[in-house]
């Protein structure tokens, strides 16, 4: 069994835990994770990849499962995989039993209740049309995704992700459906679309009345209030320029790009919306791809962003995949995570390298901890995820990996007594 010694980390933002919880007084920097072989084998075939990876909680009974969205470097499918946590951290898959016999080509996949019955499901963005999920509340998923708009035409239809957000106010989940042609050539990109829930879990394409005509490559599209006004704005991440899109109050956007962001051409794969100087609106940090650094943008508090210094030196064959915002120490701001795939070969295949940890001072000043802290990955890590998997106060990490150099692993969270960590197992 391999062991690494690893600080904790996360994609995505994740409640702290406090020094309390850990045992410990004040910021909490003693700990360290360890690499513990708790997950199945995969029976993936060859060229499968995990495009993304969650801990949720799909059947409801207090601890925490991993999704894994998996596809190809091409058009064809793989099967999503669900393994359910026994109660202590260790994990069985049971995709056979609890997912819908789908073989779609995943790019990402996020959780929320859209049909109001008290339970999470599904939205997966795909290579192709996308799929809605319905957990019955046992954690046993129904494909539901006759519910959808139908699908544009496939070329219009390559969607890195697909998350869930309330932006008409009416008290439901909408999906947000991000759209980009990822190909060297004369392809501009694609629309992204917003689809309007109608209160039971059934969906119409809003896109032409409520977004902005707009062809891009775009990552993902954040949902946050920037300006205050209480309803959810966009920020939308892309290879070339961001993009701030402004809600009316009632889910129609405007683009006040120009009167809100500097100009930006990065290739941003990813980010998180967040107040990461304490000073109660909303920050922007991303993440991005072809050996551009991480960049950070803080918010005027009207929803004007301004350029600040992340900190960070690129290493000329990162490709930086993914980007979690957590409180890893315990000192009630917003550290940064960022899982890094490493050169690119061809398609989804990577060579790897090592994720990267950023601590924040708490006024969003970030300084490089990882050497400090833990053995990061050296895997092609295209996500991650963070939680308490073994139910014990502090954060483990799952990480996900691309193409042929490695399935999952886990890394298990242990306190460290006196300054001093200890190498534990079971």
């Amino acid at each position: 069994m391999r062991r690494v010694a690893i600080l904790i980390v996360t994609f995505g933002v994740i409640a702290p835990v406090s020094p309390a919880a850990r045992g410990e007084q004040g910021h909490g920097q003693n700990f360290v994770l360890v690499e513990e072989s708790r997950l199945p084998l995969d029976p993936s075939p060859a060229g499968t990849s995990t495009t993304d990876v969650d801990l949720v909680d799909v059947d409801g009974d207090g601890d925490l499962d991993i999704y894994k969205a998996q596809g190809t470097d091409g058009f064809a499918g793989r099967p999503d995989q669900l393994l359910i946590n026994d109660g202590h951290g260790h994990f069985v898959d049971e995709s056979a039993s609890r997912l819908p016999p789908e073989n779609a080509n995943s790019l990402k996949v996020d959780f929320g209740d859209v049909d109001g019955d008290g339970d999470l499901d599904a939205i997966l963005a795909n290579v192709g049309p996308e799929l809605l999920l319905l957990n019955d509340g046992l954690g046993v998923f129904t494909d539901g995704s006759n519910r959808l708009p139908p699908p544009p035409p496939l070329l219009d239809d390559l969607s890195p992700d697909a998350r869930f957000a309330d932006v008409d106010g009416d008290g439901d989940l909408d999906i947000l459906v991000s759209n980009e042609i990822p190909f060297p050539g004369p392809f501009p990109g694609a629309q992204d679309r917003l689809w309007i829930n109608d209160g039971t879990a059934r969906f119409s394409d809003e896109t032409a009345t409520r977004l902005p005509a707009a062809i891009d490559q775009t990552a993902a599209m954040l949902p946050g209030d920037i300006d205050g006004d209480g309803d959810l704005d966009i920020v939308v991440l892309n290879r070339g320029p961001e993009k701030v899109l402004v809600n009316s109050g009632a889910g129609v956007f405007t683009d006040e790009t120009e009167d809100r962001f500097p100009d930006t051409e990065d290739s941003t794969r990813a980010g998180g919306l967040a107040d990461l100087d304490r000073d109660g609106d909303l920050d922007l940090v991303t993440g991005n791809s072809r050996g551009e650094a991480a960049a950070i943008y803080f918010n005027d508090g009207r929803g004007v962003f301004v350029a600040g210094d992340f900190g960070m030196t690129p290493r000329p064959d990162e490709t930086i995949a993914g980007l979690e915002l957590v409180d890893l120490d315990g000192d009630g701001d917003l550290d940064v995570y960022l899982s890094n795939a490493g050169a690119l070969l061809t398609g989804h295949g990577f060579v790897g390298g090592p994720d990267r940890y950023f601590r924040n001072n708490g006024v969003g000043h970030f300084v490089e901890r990882t050497p400090s802290h833990f053995d990061p990955p050296s895997d092609p890590t295209t996500d991650a995820a963070f939680g308490d998997i073994d139910g014990d106060g502090d954060l483990d990490l799952v990480v996900g990996n691309s193409g042929e150099n490695g399935g999952e692993r886990v890394f298990v969270n242990y306190p460290c007594a006196g300054g001093l960590c200890s190498i534990r197992s079971e």
